[in-house]
């Protein structure tokens, strides 16, 4: 019995040791050696953790030792300030043998073995983001980043981190008197310039200059003791660290201005000290830990009603955001009575204001508009002025209010947001779109309260939502806040969602996020067309935005409600934030003698048009009679919004954080297998998968040395996959794609092929089409549907030519819809000829293919000189493949019954995968993994891996339930390239069936 105590006790001990987290409360040391480039050199990592507070959400500082590499001195004086401001320290010890000068002051860019530059992955920074990681993954830290401080040698350390790496995780850079510096200076060679060092380019060092990073000056720092490096090149940045300092300050400073470079490093001065690590580290913390964000609100009893700047601080503080306000405030006040306040003006005159807001009397921007432009306009011009003065770095921020509820609520509420927008764009502010969310809860909830009983006043309900859009504003994020001011949960999380909605989806129109275009390019080249429009978002104002998800429902269920004898209104599923994705079916939706097509939007939710350009055409199918007449012939399944969590926020990934046009073959995303599931139950003839492109890339100033955009309208982007059917690729880049250019022609819009851009030794470079299965062009052509993707030019435009960009997706769809209709035979034929030779097998199959470079033309605007031109550009063409990689096509391919998963995946696509329903021996051919890589970096949330293989033919023993894919069957083609292991974007690439160098592959060809 003591036996089986004494046993039980010691398992108990060694559970709760095991449970402990390893870095823990207190003072302690760990050894790290877990990154492989500096696993033969370990490091200590002395660190403290407060005794007491929330270790969730505590700040993490890095500390870099000096010359003297001694750790001892700093952990006793910065644990004292951890304990204080609850923030855990680490300071990492660089043993002077393992990390001489080159390694540590210089962070190893530089082999010093053999003088080569090394790669970014092997410098000193990189091993800090994974002790961090470490440090994150073993003491509860739910940090998302960290800041870091180094003093004299520490501090040329953090100096040489901020140039050379770029950290994910630094949230604030402090760097403490270094002795010397590397300057950005492409004229002067490492270890004071930058000329040897080919990754640092103008744009790394813009980048550079933008990064947040505090330089900390001691006055007294002007001796120049033995140990001050005073070669020839130091000494040019002046005798003593003072000096230096205060040269490199003014340098970047200088070359930021010289380039109209953003540049955020800042200057502090620590008077009445010297050289002094542990002084000087302590009068650091305060700059480190202060508020990280100040707003000011000037306003009136709208801003001070219900609290609502404490509101604004305590939503931001339960968000992981520090900020810091403070109000000036008089009940009925207008700006104008502001401008002339002496409390007022002192109030920004104090500087260091990242938020100015300002709020003037509810009905004074509602005035006419000769009154609100003298009245309104001019005093605050006065107090942006004055925010400028004093405040260079800081924003100013207009606070939309909203209509009173009376009658005349909706002209009121009118006037505002063309007020306070116009406001906005002419002294380039940003807009705090309270009244437009305020109008969208009116109409989505009206029975939500939010006004007090005077039909003026914000309710707490209003407040509350103010209080969400000032944090969405300030923050750009969307978060999901514990903070409900004393509101139901679900009253509050829904508050919550319409202001972050309202705010992230409207960013241009806010000018958070300006248009890069001008507005004489889009008068010159992008009017908008003259009609009246009837969808969701045409028919709303433009101060008003994109419509909302609730708009667009609404529309459809209205349409359907009017033709329910035309169109049923379903939906695939639930996305992961709970939202319903609705398809319409048009037409006969039996396998009858209808052309069956698939036309999908919103992939991508920062892309708006394709949503609306799809209502354009469910109008014009129900309520003309052209649209009548292509029903009689056609069969659509219309899915206007595809990424519905996206949409909502105007951001380009799912609520899962993918992107679903680079899920089509791993299937990681819940909505992907949705999307899938209804595209196969479907089995369309024709698909089509309307996107939008940003016209704006950094890589075409090498054009012209100036900012120039993409010309066309709309780019077509075909697949060249070689294993999708001559026939179907000739109809989709064809017959189909020239329908579509001459209807967008006769309207007045341009097009072209979809091209990315690149630069290769400082030329421009495009690749051309698309040849590869993560994307919806080439999937839909591998299953043997006509397969047609456009991007029309609008990411980055907000509603800025949003008519001609929805027209533009309208006049694809019906030409598509109109060319299937008269060329119904051809469409047909070519269809079931496609089918019938993937089935009988007998050509070979295409592994993998490389593009051939070519001469291409490719249409422009100067967006400074608003002038269009053409340029022939060095262009890799998918649409002319030769192949690099062929293989007899195999009568079908073997899993084991382990693979369920994969088997499921195959199903979702549309593959018929059979079970065996008893043991068998036959031969096959088998896989072994000759070359094996891994991506060192994350993309999609996996590390993609590309391999070769040796193929041996072999006798071999399934056992029953092992999956069977037969590539006798309509869909055979996207079998091959999901299973052939070389395949790029097949199931081996994406980890979906995991494997290793030496390796046999659980993929077995059966049949040659």
């Amino acid at each position: 019995m003591k036996k089986l105590l004494l046993l039980l006790s010691i398992i108990f001990l060694c559970t709760g040791l095991y449970a402990m987290p390893v870095v823990s409360s207190g003072e302690g040391m760990f050894t790290y050696k877990g990154y492989p480039p500096f696993a033969d050199r370990p490091v200590d990592v002395h660190y403290y953790i407060p005794t007491s507070g929330d270790v969730r959400h505590m700040p993490v500082v890095f500390v870099f030792e000096g010359a003297d590499r001694g750790y001892k001195y700093l952990l006793k004086a910065w644990k004292r300030e951890a304990e204080k401001h609850k923030f855990m320290v680490f300071i990492p010890h660089f043993d002077l043998k393992e990390y001489p000068l080159h390694d540590y002051q210089e962070v190893g860019v530089i082999n010093n073995s053999n003088n080569t530059v090394r790669p970014v992955e092997e410098q000193t920074p990189a091993l800090i983001d994974k002790i961090f990681e470490y440090v994150r993954q073993h003491s509860g830290s739910q940090r998302k980043g960290y800041m870091i401080y180094g003093h004299s040698a520490g501090g040329q350390f953090v100096q040489r981190f901020m140039l050379f790496y770029d950290s994910p995780y630094v949230e604030k850079a402090v760097i403490g008197s270094p002795g010397w510096y590397t300057f950005p200076d492409i004229s002067l060679n490492f270890p004071y310039g930058v000329r040897n060092i080919p990754y640092i380019t103008p744009e790394a060092i813009q980048k550079y200059l933008a990064k947040p990073v505090i330089l900390q000056l001691a006055t007294g720092d002007t001796i120049r003791e033995s140990y001050l490096r005073k070669t020839p090149e130091a000494e040019a940045q002046g005798r003593n660290r003072y000096e230096r300092g205060n040269r490199f300050y003014q340098y970047i400073h200088q070359v930021a201005a010289e380039k109209n470079w953003p540049c955020n490093w800042q200057k502090i001065e620590e008077q009445g000290i010297g050289h002094h690590s542990t002084d000087m580290g302590e009068r650091a913390v305060p700059v480190m830990m202060e508020d990280s964000l100040r707003a000011l609100f000037i306003g009136n009893s709208y801003t001070q009603y219900n609290h609502l700047v404490r509101q604004v601080q305590t939503l931001a503080a339960s968000t992981g955001h520090k900020l810091s306000v403070k109000l000036i405030e008089h009940g009925g006040w207008t700006l104008k009575k502001h401008a002339a306040n002496p409390e007022t003006l002192e109030a920004i005159r104090e500087g260091n204001w990242d938020f100015v807001v300002l709020q003037d009397q509810s009905k004074a921007p509602a005035r006419e508009k000769d009154w609100v432009r003298e009245n309104v306009y001019k005093p605050a011009q006065s107090l942006d002025s004055l925010r400028r003065l004093y405040n260079p770095k800081g924003k100013t921020i207009f606070y939309m209010t909203w209509g009173h509820n009376i009658d005349t609520y909706a002209e009121m509420q009118q006037r505002l947001a063309e007020s306070y927008l116009e406001m906005t764009r002419q002294l380039n502010a940003w807009c705090a779109p309270v009244g437009v969310a305020w109008k969208r809860i009116r109409t989505e909830k009206p029975s939500l309260t939010l006004y007090n009983s005077d039909h003026s006043h914000p309710s707490v309900q209003g407040s509350y939502l103010a209080a969400n859009i000032f944090c969405s504003v300030f923050f750009q994020k969307s978060y999901t806040s514990s903070y409900h001011a004393g509101l139901p949960q679900k009253e509050a999380l829904y508050l919550q969602r319409t202001a972050q909605e309202t705010v992230l989806s409207n960013l241009s129109l806010w000018n958070i996020q300006p248009s890069p275009q001008p507005e004489a390019v889009t008068s010159h080249f992008y009017p908008e067309p003259e009609k009246e429009y009837t969808t969701p978002t045409l028919s709303k104002p433009i101060e008003e935005g994109l419509a909302s998800l609730f708009k667009i429902n609404c529309y459809l269920q209205a349409l359907t409600d009017k033709h329910p004898d035309k169109v049923t209104l379903s939906e695939i599923g639930t996305t992961p934030q709970g939202r319903k994705i609705p398809v319409l079916y048009f037409g006969k939706q039996g396998k009858g003698k209808n052309i069956r097509v698939w036309i999908q939007a919103g992939l991508h939710g920062n892309e708006p048009a394709g949503p609306e350009a799809t209502c354009l055409l469910a109008d014009y199918l129900l309520n003309t009679s052209e649209g009548n007449a292509l029903l009689n012939k056609v069969s659509l399944a219309l899915i206007p919004i595809a990424n519905m969590d996206g949409y909502a926020l105007q951001s380009r990934k799912s609520g899962s954080g993918l992107d679903l046009n680079r899920d089509q073959s791993k299937l990681s995303d819940p909505v992907t297998l949705l999307l899938k599931k209804a595209y196969k139950d479907w089995n369309p003839d024709i698909a089509l998968d309307i996107h939008e492109f940003t016209p704006f890339r950094k890589e075409f100033k090498l054009l012209r040395g100036s900012a120039s955009a993409t010309a066309s309208d709309v780019l077509f982007l075909p697949s060249g996959h070689l294993n999708i059917s001559t026939g179907i690729r000739q109809l989709s880049n064809g017959l189909f794609r020239e329908k579509a250019v001459r209807a967008l022609e006769a309207n007045g819009y341009s097009s072209g092929f979809y091209f990315t851009p690149s630069i290769k030794n400082d030329s421009l470079y495009a690749a051309k089409d698309a040849k590869s299965p993560q994307s919806s062009s080439t999937f839909q052509g591998l299953t043997n549907a006509v397969s047609l993707f456009i991007e029309i030019r609008g990411i980055g435009l907000g509603r800025t030519s949003f008519a001609r960009r929805a027209e533009c997706g309208f006049l694809v769809s019906r030409s598509i819809l109109e060319t299937a209709t008269v060329h119904f035979k051809e469409v047909r034929n070519t269809i079931q000829k496609a089918i019938k030779e993937t089935r009988a097998g007998k050509e070979d199959i295409y592994v993998t293919f490389q593009p051939t470079r070519t001469e291409f033309p490719i249409s422009f605007i100067d967006l400074n000189k608003n002038e269009y031109f053409t340029e022939t550009i060095p262009t890799f063409d998918a649409l002319q493949l030769k192949a690099d990689l062929v293989r007899k096509r195999p009568k079908a391919y073997i899993l084991p019954d382990t693979c369920i998963v994969q088997a499921e995946k195959l199903r979702a696509l549309g593959l018929e995968v059979e079970q065996a329903p008893k043991a068998f021996t036959t031969t096959v051919e088998k896989y072994i993994v000759t070359e094996y890589k891994k991506a060192k970096k994350e993309w999609e949330k996996s590390f993609p891996v590309t391999v070769s293989t040796r193929v041996i033919k072999e006798k071999k023993c399934f056992p029953a339930g092992c999956f069977i894919i037969r590539l006798s069957q309509k869909n055979a083609n996207l079998a091959i390239t999901l299973l052939e292991p070389e395949s790029m974007n097949g199931f081996v690439n994406f980890n979906v069936i995991h494997t290793g160098s030496g390796e046999e592959l659980p993929i077995y060809r059966k049949g040659f």
